[in-house]
């Protein structure tokens, strides 16, 4: 196996903690999150985009918390102008980032839309906070090329039944139940009320209302396959790769809030306009609150209880000798 880039050199900082949040931050430019975080006492020790074997990556910023912690903040899912967004290409260039970083934790803030079949109170609105149950994998979810985490198999077989920390993800869901008694967002679901999946649209526009209508389909035929399980409703937006953080060892969580109904499911919805206002006014003072507190009190949980360690399993040596080349190390 060709390690090449297993030996790049890396010039950023290192630290337990990351969030590669995005969305929920776009009406702040980056000079302007790096000063909320530090009107917190926050300590901005590093800001630089960061080379790697990939190409030159995105900017990374490193705090340093009144108590000590460091933390690091990679702007928008990590995504850099002029490439196509949320795919293989800054994937790669953020997820070698964070693991050459030695991050441990992992949060990502999204905000989009949701393709919700039901009618009445029950929907999801826009406003609304979810910790999602699962997300769709699709052909970006891959590897970190010419490293030993380029391909799971036949070394490794990595599941993904529980693909968000649930341990980390129970202190969010803590935090955001202040937040909706104070109005700042909606309600809050989690898995164990709502099975939340996101998906990624392979594409550089919204969804016609023909994906919608097919969307809708599956989510309530899912959810009529076991009616006694919350229901399955579709979040279209992106959590980057949880099936690299998973591989990487890296606890992933994931918050998402709800900024539209999906195009086609109200007649003279406008889903332009409630995704920008939600941008422009909410969403922002509201994760960097969240995201402060969480990295200001959040403990790394422990490995030997925690499905994001446990689910990595390797699989028998022997398996190498069935593939070609397979035991030249």
């Amino acid at each position: 196996m060709n390690l090449e880039f297993e030996l790049f050199p890396y010039d950023g900082p290192t630290a337990d903690f990351a969030s590669l949040t995005g969305s929920l931050l776009w009406n702040l430019s980056i000079a302007e999150t790096v000063e909320a975080f530090l009107a917190r006492g926050w300590r901005h020790d590093f800001g630089d985009r960061v080379n790697t074997p990939y190409g030159m990556g995105p900017e990374v910023h490193l705090f340093r918390l009144p108590g000590g912690r460091e933390v690091i903040w990679i702007p928008s899912y990590g995504n850099i102008y002029g490439l196509p967004e949320v795919s293989r290409e800054p994937i790669q260039r953020a997820y070698w980032i964070l693991w050459k970083a030695g991050v441990r934790v992992l949060l990502i803030g999204g905000l989009s839309g949701v393709c919700d079949w039901r009618d009445g109170a029950s929907c999801l609105r826009p406003g609304d906070f979810v910790l999602p149950w699962s997300f769709r994998t699709h052909e970006d979810h891959w590897g970190l090329p010419g490293t030993a985490y380029d391909a799971t198999w036949p070394e490794y077989n990595v599941f993904l039944e529980e693909p968000f920390c649930p341990a980390l993800s129970a202190v969010v869901a803590d935090i955001a139940g202040e937040f909706s008694e104070k109005g700042v967002i909606g309600r809050v679901y989690t898995p164990e009320t709502l099975r939340a999946a996101l998906v990624h649209v392979k594409t550089i526009a919204f969804e016609t209302d023909y994906d919608i209508l097919l969307y809708r389909v599956w989510n309530k035929l899912a959810s009529q396959i076991d009616p006694k399980l919350p229901s399955v409703v579709s979040l279209h937006g992106d959590c980057v790769n949880p099936v690299l953080a998973r591989f990487l060892g890296i606890h992933l969580v994931y918050y998402h809030v709800v900024s539209n109904v999906a195009q086609g499911i109200e007649p003279g919805g406008d889903i332009h306009n409630t995704f920008i206002n939600l941008v422009l006014e909410k969403c922002p003072k509201m994760a960097i609150e969240l995201e402060g507190r969480l990295f200001e009190n959040w403990c790394l949980p422990d490995a030997p209880v925690c499905r994001c360690v446990e689910r990595v399993e390797r699989n028998p040596e022997r398996f190498l000798k069935a593939i070609t080349g397979g035991m030249k190390k």
